[in-house]
Parts: C-alpha cells; structure tokens; sequence
C-alpha cells in the first residue's frame, strides 16, 4: 500500500484476547470510541469460551455453549461499533498448552491481512492471572514483532501477506483498588429518592457484578446476596 493510500485510510484497532467477553471489560469503552470517531476495529478471541460458567441452564448447555458465547461477543461487536468479530477454535482454558509458534503464526496472519496501526491485548500478567489471557499475551507480543520481519512465516509471504508490523501495542490494565461494594451499595441506597424496590432479576445482575468486581481486584469485599 503506498503511503498516501495508507494516510487515506481510517486508523485500524486489532483486540486480540481469549474469550468471548473479554473485549469488553477489557478495552470495550475503548474500542468503541475508536470506532464512534471512525477507525476500523477488529476483535480477535482466541477461543469460543466453551469452558465458561453457565449461570443459566437456559441460556446455554456444556454442549452449545461455544456457539451461544460467539454469538454474544458478534452481538457486544454490534453494540460497540466494532465492524469486524473473529472466533478461533483454539480449546478454552488450554492456550498454554498450544505450540506458541502455532498460535504465534495465527495472530501474525491476522495482523498481516488486517494491517492494524494499534494492538490491544492482555498485559503479560494476563490482568488478574488468568493462564489463558498470559498465554494471548505472550503470543500477540511475539506476533507484534514478527509480522513486521520479512522472512517469518514464509507461505504467509508467498500468499500475498506482506510484512506488517503494528505502530503501537497497548496492554490493558487492572489497577487494584481499595473500594468497598458494601460502603458504595450503602451510600447509593441512601441517597436514593425513593425507596428501592429492587427485582430478583437485578439481585442476580449485582451478584454478578460483584463477584467479577472482586475478581478483578475493583473492590476488596465481597457481597452476598440471599
């Protein structure tokens, strides 16, 4: 591509992460500004998420799982603005154990075809120890360097995928931080005008907010809801 068609072109954001929901809580208020401004946006998950929880026995079985969670992150895409949504079939929750140069080769053919100015991924700490984000990490960082080497992967290079080697690599990040969901649900109850009446439906939504809240060191408390 020549530099002045390059120039012409809107800016590309490439999120490369592990499962299906990660996009969101990890860059999702990012991307979709990009995208609202203009850029290209491409959301890689290495994996379906078919090893995930199932809170609901109606929404999705061990069996179709996979499919329902792809289907979810093409629908949060949507939501975000983001023009294009991938899934790989690499096992979830065995990433390490695939050949780092395999899942290495993968994310530089992507890098290669979608020619991105700006990667986003998973810190080396994977955000809160997760094996699977470490192992993305791991892989996007090696994939950042390599796509941009001309003779890595050469039946890439016979195949028409020149070397591309992003501008920028951004990792996401998970700041500790010492809230209180109880002192926050306290103050909120409060101040409130008018007597809360909440339902069982948004009782199980900040469950669930609170759990992964803790989870990813956003408050230091955990909240039980009976």
């Amino acid at each position: 591509m020549s530099k002045t068609r390059a120039a012409l072109r809107p800016m590309r954001i490439l999120g490369i992460f592990a499962h299906p929901d990660d996009e969101s809580f990890c860059a999702g208020g990012t991307l979709a500004r990009y995208a609202a401004l203009g850029a290209e946006v491409m959301v890689v998950s290495a994996t379906r998420g078919e090893a995930g929880q199932i809170r609901s026995a109606g929404i999705a079985t061990r069996r179709t799982l996979g499919q329902v969670r792809a289907q979810e992150l093409s629908l949060a895409c949507q939501r975000l603005g983001i023009q294009h949504a991938v899934c790989l079939d690499y096992g979830d929750g065995r990433l390490q154990g695939v050949d780092q140069d395999v899942l290495i080769g993968a994310i530089v053919q992507i890098i290669r075809s979608f020619r991105p100015e700006v990667v986003i991924t998973f810190g080396p700490d994977g955000g809160y120890g997760h094996p699977d984000h470490i192992a993305i990490s791991a892989a996007t960082t090696a994939a950042c360097v390599r796509s941009g080497e001309g003779h890595h992967a050469p039946s890439q290079l016979a195949a028409g995928l020149a070397p591309h080697r992003p501008a920028q690599l951004f990792y996401s990040h998970f700041p500790q931080k010492r809230q209180l969901l109880l002192e926050q649900l306290a103050h909120w109850l409060v101040q409130a005008r008018t007597r809360f009446q909440g339902t069982s439906e948004f009782a199980y939504a900040l469950l669930l907010l609170c759990e992964e809240a803790t989870l990813l060191h956003y408050s230091c408390d955990h909240v039980d809801i009976t």
